[in-house]
């Protein structure tokens, strides 16, 4: 017997369980080459029965509750057969959770029943619970969690409040402080009700902070900080045999020595975020009231470093046990050895995004854009909820977006103990603090069952949407959320359209926990083979190492929900295979559904392998065609070696028809090498050849790729593109390099 709760028009419906008899026909298949699975949801019919047998008498209810705590009940159970109840099996058809079971003898748990507390699911009110279960004939009554104080007395409710929660941590508790938006934060005072963070020696985990060091005689930190139970303080020796001398509190790579000391900062500031001594009256309080940090300094005091001192860095961390590193840190080229010692390494690695304002997509930030699945970048928000003006971003290679706007935390005491900092070098221990309460709070978590919690326990904001693929920021009180029950699976998932270029999908929301509330987000997946859930077989793909496709945050449960997934178009007609999974807060999972769809064969509008001559474009300035090895002749906005200081040069095609065309996409293949923010290559579209808008940007640096951008919005008309070099008045280098550029949609059949 399970009950159901859907949300139309922001009222939650509850209902007593359905037969399979009266689920919903399984709907047909749109011709189009989708596979389509058998619904079990409830009719719109259904669902209007629903919300009016309850809605009323749940307004009614609001009014009389008085003082309680939302989102729980005290229900009392009768007693079943022989006496015995399943409190659990009762609260999972609703589901919630049990809290608490009142099991006294002989006082409540006796032939008459048994008192529990249950928490309700995300959306489901104290009100609406009431009016549902009172309907229930195992209960013999249900009544609110009233809530008492003494005369005079106001306290916070839900919340833990440390005496060193200082107003400028604005991350941790935002009540709309200097100008701020109230709860634009991470929800600490109420993550703390769970849990505060542990020490090592209390089976909390070790965060390592590979950075500049830290000043571990803080007196914010030195109770924080990791101290190596196999070393003898000041003796000279290697006592545990690790390679290095005298490492008792940390490491510091760049000199191979054991004093991870800081003199920049920035490791410092980083370490109070994540674990500065929390309700010790004094200075700040860090995500985790205890915490054990260790030092791990990869930069020189003047902030510099090499490959060779970070993968020591890590490996060092690794070695001894790290369970989370915070790596506030990135830029320049890929390095396979660091890669390879994050790869290697068991623990959760959270990285910056990057501080260049540029989409990580389009250019990687490394390391936090290595594809690896024990990694988690992190962009910065501001104190009302903005992606920071300097934060990088990326729909699909930046997970979550944290508070790295004007962030206080400690700094060395001989540079004034306390200070102000911003960027996404702020935000990231806010992220490792979180994992690190997660790690304590639920000591056999997984990597990716923590990085679940991260990722699906955000706030999700609209600002946020397209920016970070959780499309949320932070929220440490849901990703501590106790909640075993998965959503529902989504068995009306089928595509409604085809296109050369993409496809559009079309489900209904469940919810958190099965029917009941919101579900925190959607994992939509995509690729050229059959998706399974486990291990893959030959021609099959893996549902984790498919395609990854940007969602909406869930709506309401009952509503129809489209997401579309686009692709390079083909010249041959070809299947693309979907899967979808709901996910609740804390990343558990509903089932799996699949699908697949045809796409049409794509129309060439426009083609040039670029060896032909150059009559397809308008070169201005600087652009020329040269000789690339191994790919015959190519345009490049730097002939004779780096472009010039202040280069404003662009390479503009010839008009082109896009008049019987839908869907049209640009594809072309490239390889650029730029001054990272401050030089960029434009793509632009003009109707007219005078008035451009911009379509994409490149900066950075990147191999040979091919790379697509939807120009649909010229459809119907004649369009022009360029690609234009502007650069600033300081560094320059090698630039821009274009090849087979390609214009493909779809051919309307009129005209």
């Amino acid at each position: 017997m399970i009950s159901q709760i859907h949300h139309q028009s922001g009222l939650s419906s509850l209902s007593r369980p359905q037969s399979a008899a009266s689920s919903a026909p399984s709907s047909p298949a749109d011709g189009r080459g989708a596979s389509v699975e058998a619904s079990s949801l409830p009719s719109r019919q259904d669902l209007a029965a629903m919300q009016a047998s309850v809605a009323s008498e749940a307004k009614s209810l609001e009014s009389k509750l008085g003082p309680h705590v939302e989102g729980q009940v005290l229900v009392k159970l009768k007693a079943g057969e022989n006496g015995l109840m399943d409190v659990d099996g009762f609260a999972n058809e609703y589901g919630a959770s049990t809290l608490h079971k009142f099991n006294l003898p002989n006082l409540f748990k006796n032939a008459d029943g048994e008192l529990v507390q249950l928490k309700l699911p995300a959306g489901m009110s104290t009100a609406e619970a009431m009016a549902v279960m009172a309907k229930d004939d195992r209960v013999a009554y249900v009544e609110p969690n009233h809530t008492f104080t003494l005369d005079g007395a106001q306290p916070k409710e839900g919340v833990n409040l440390p005496d060193d929660l200082d107003t400028r941590l604005w991350g941790l508790n935002n009540s709309g402080q200097d100008n701020g938006t109230a709860d634009a934060d991470i929800d600490a005072p109420e993550a703390w009700t769970v849990s505060t963070g542990a020490r090592a020696d209390a089976g909390g985990p070790i965060i390592a902070v590979i950075d500049t060091g830290a000043d571990f005689n803080h007196p914010d930190l030195k109770d924080n900080i990791w101290t190596n139970p196999g070393e003898i303080p000041g003796d000279g020796i290697d006592n545990d045999g690790n390679g290095v001398i005298d490492d008792v509190h940390g490491y510091n790579a760049l000199a191979n020595n054991g004093n991870p000391m800081d003199g920049h900062s920035h490791g410092s500031h980083c370490s109070g975020t994540i674990g500065a001594s929390g309700n010790n009256a004094q200075g700040v309080v860090g995500v985790n009231w205890q915490a054990t940090i260790m030092p791990v300094k990869i930069f020189s005091d003047q902030g510099s470093t090499d490959a060779a001192s970070i993968i020591r860095g890590i490996n060092y961390a690794t070695q001894m046990g790290a369970r989370i590193t915070s790596n506030s840190w990135g830029g320049g080229q890929f390095n396979q050895g660091i890669y390879d010692a994050f790869k290697n390494s068991p623990a959760l690695h959270i990285m910056a995004a990057g501080n260049s304002g540029s989409d990580n997509d389009a250019s990687p930030h490394y390391p936090s854009s290595y594809d690896l699945p024990n990694n988690v970048a992190v962009a910065a928000t501001d104190r009302n909820d903005q992606l920071a003006d300097f934060s990088c971003f990326g729909a699909t290679s930046v997970d979550i977006a944290a508070p790295g706007v004007d962030i206080w935390s400690t700094v060395p005491v001989s540079k004034g103990s306390y200070g102000d900092m911003s960027g996404t070098s702020m935000a990231t221990p806010h992220v490792s603090g979180v994992a690190g309460l997660i790690a304590a709070a639920y000591p056999n978590a997984t990597n990716d069952e923590i990085k679940a919690r991260l990722m699906n326990g955000s706030d999700k904001l609209s600002q946020l949407d397209g920016k970070v693929v959780s499309g949320g920021r932070l929220n440490a009180a849901n990703a501590l959320d106790n909640d075993s029950v998965a959503p529902a699976a989504p068995n009306d998932l089928r595509a409604i359209s085809a296109r050369a270029n993409g496809a559009t999908l079309q489900w209904t929301a469940t919810g958190d926990d099965g029917w009941c509330g919101q579900a925190g987000s959607y994992e939509l997946r995509v690729s050229d083979k059959p998706i399974v859930d486990g291990e893959a077989a030959e021609g099959q793909v893996s549902f984790s190492n498919a395609e990854l496709v940007a969602t909406a945050k869930p709506s309401a449960t009952g509503t129809l929900e489209q997401a579309s997934f686009s692709v390079v178009p083909a010249g041959q007609e070809r299947t693309k295979y979907y899967a979808l999974k709901v996910r609740d807060n804390v990343g558990n999972a509903s089932e799996m559904r699949t699908g697949s769809v045809n796409l049409p064969p794509a129309q060439l509008a426009f083609e040039d392998n670029m060896d032909g001559g150059a009559e397809n474009f308008i070169p201005a300035d600087s652009w020329a065609q040269v000789d690339a090895e191994g790919r015959g002749k190519v345009w490049t906005d730097s002939p004779s070696g780096n472009y010039a200081d202040r280069a404003n040069t662009s390479l503009t095609t010839r008009p082109i028809s896009l008049q019987q065309f839908q869907g049209s996409t640009l594809i072309f293949d490239t390889k650029f090498d730029l001054e990272r923010r401050y030089d960029n290559v434009y793509v632009e579209g003009s109707t007219d050849g005078q008035n451009w808008e911009r379509l994409a940007g490149f900066t950075g640096s990147s191999d040979w790729s091919s790379r697509s951008v939807d120009i649909s919005k010229y459809d119907g008309q004649d369009v022009q593109l360029r690609f234009r070099l502007n650069a600033d008045s300081s560094q320059t280098a090698d630039g821009f390099y274009l090849d087979n550029m390609v214009i493909a949609g779809d051919k309307s059949e009129q005209g």
